[in-house]
């Protein structure tokens, strides 16, 4: 601890005298500084001893109580004066503002030089550093102790905990707790929350409810934030020793480094094993599946898709990690993750993937393991058009509205109206007669007679019609796929 004025008065080889502010002798001594100037309080940043011995002070005890009021307003904590050299006493008006301010005087005897006050300062300061220094040492070789451990990163939380004296808690990048060591972080974790998603890579402090809270992030080479180191103890800012927290992140960041790079590896791993799944080679991945994903699910299954960026897809995949029950294979491949789920956890998966904010998967019917590719292809068509829906869709729902919901609509719906222009463009000799006699016939299957009566219009006036639209349409009517392209083309563009 530095020394304060109290101890620097005990010190019997000193032999100097407190004559005014006691109530404050216990303020610690940042440094010690000899002057003489009238006015020294340009050259003091606070908590020095400043030594003096009056040989510049004026003779006017107004200009001499200004010029203590002046130290006590630039934070000394104590003013050494020497006597016997241009004074034999301190003088009264420096004894009388010092007992009105209340800062400690000490009276110097000449045969006690100042150094010796000097060396008194230095020596404390210089032990204290070199108390910290070891401090700080033994705070490091117990934290790398405790990263050495089996379970180096939940020792580390707590190591971290117990050499701050408060709690301590390891986040991931999402901001959940993965571990803690008490109840009372997770209200820490909701007040830093806004803070860690406003400035995620940042060190963000805190003092709400009492205490000095720190959340430090741990991140990747990229800068990618892996996690959090979050911790406190109660107090002010400055209560909890920052350097255990901050070489603890450092530590954690390694163990979040190397988790990522094997997560990393697994997750390449599960989806070249899926893909073997939608190759029909479940037997040989059969033998590796426990270590993928603690076994394969069992018939019948069931295929979820969800298209979502590479943050929403890890995050799905982070859900399935922490309950693994050999009842669910899941990878990421190119933009989407793929799930094949037992029918018995079919609602688990969906419930864990719309928590998800953003991701709407597609789900296919019921299938075998021999019927997975089939199940791949209606998921993936369901979750297209969940991403048009914004809502999870099965892909029962998407047949029941016939082929058409099959198709990309935008893209289908321009392609018509481009096709059917023609038929509506009046300087090229369309009409809405041609495109409603174009309607009216198909929907009569191409039938003259019921068509032409339909319309109140000849048979023949309604033969003349269709030759133009083929000419406008450049296309024959006789063609079946045409007349189908035509009566679905019509359908998209009334939509």
């Amino acid at each position: 601890m530095p020394l304060t004025v109290r101890q620097l008065v005990a010190e019997p080889t000193l032999r100097i005298t407190l004559r005014a502010g006691a109530e404050h002798a216990d303020r610690e001594l940042s440094w010690a500084h000899v002057s003489e100037l009238d006015d020294p309080a340009a050259f003091l940043s606070g908590g020095e001893l400043l030594l003096t011995t009056g040989v510049g002070l004026s003779d006017s005890d107004q200009e001499i109580s200004g010029w203590v009021r002046r130290l006590v307003a630039a934070g000394v904590a104590a003013l050494g004066f020497g006597v016997g050299l241009r004074y034999e006493d301190i003088p009264a008006a420096v004894l009388d503002t010092a007992h009105a301010e209340g800062l400690p005087l000490l009276e110097v005897p000449l045969e006690v030089p100042f150094i010796l006050l000097e060396k008194a300062v230095y020596q404390a300061l210089s032990s204290e550093d070199h108390a910290r220094l070891q401090l700080s040492h033994q705070q490091q070789r117990r934290l790398i102790h405790a990263a050495l451990a089996a379970d180096g990163a939940k020792t580390l939380v707590r190591r971290t905990a117990e050499l701050i004296g408060g709690w301590a808690a390891l986040l991931n990048s999402a901001g959940d707790i993965v571990d803690s060591t008490h109840r009372s972080a997770r209200r820490a974790v909701e007040q830093t929350s806004r803070a860690r998603r406003s400035r995620p890579g940042e060190i963000v402090f805190s003092t709400e409810g009492g205490e000095d809270v720190i959340s430090h992030p741990l991140a990747a080479a990229d800068g990618r934030v892996l996690g959090y180191l979050l911790a406190g103890r109660e107090g002010v800012v400055g209560s909890l020793d920052h350097g255990v927290v901050t070489i603890a992140a450092s530590l954690l960041t390694l163990f979040a480094r190397r988790t990522e790079q094997s997560r990393d590896a697994l997750a390449r791993a599960r989806a070249a094993a899926l893909k073997m799944l939608i190759a029909g080679q479940t037997s040989t991945v059969a033998a590796m599946a426990d270590e993928l994903w603690g076994g394969l699910p069992t018939e019948p299954i069931v295929v979820f898709t969800a298209y979502g960026d590479p943050r929403r897809l890890s995050t799905a995949c982070e859900l399935f990690e922490v309950r693994p029950d050999g009842e669910i294979a899941y990878a990421v491949i190119d933009d989407h993750l793929a799930v094949i789920a037992s029918h018995g956890s079919a609602n688990s998966v969906l419930a864990r993937l719309t928590s998800v904010p953003g991701l709407f998967p597609g789900i296919s019917g019921e299938a075998s393991w021999g019927e997975l590719a089939r199940a791949i292809r209606e998921s993936r068509q369901a979750a297209d058009d969940a991403a048009r829906r914004q809502e999870p869709t099965k892909f029962t729902a998407v047949i029941s509205e016939g082929l058409s919901a099959c198709f990309d609509h935008d893209r289908a719906r321009a392609y018509a109206e481009a096709h059917l222009a023609p038929l509506l463009d009046s300087d090229r000799g369309g009409s809405d007669a041609l495109r409603s006699t174009l309607e009216v016939w198909l929907a009569h299957n191409g039938q003259i007679d019921p068509a032409s009566k339909a319309l109140g219009i000849h048979r023949h006036t309604l033969r003349r019609r269709l030759d133009r639209i083929e000419r406008l349409l450049e296309i024959r009517l006789e063609s079946p796929t045409s007349r189908s392209e035509l009566w679905l083309e019509l359908q998209l563009v009334e939509r």
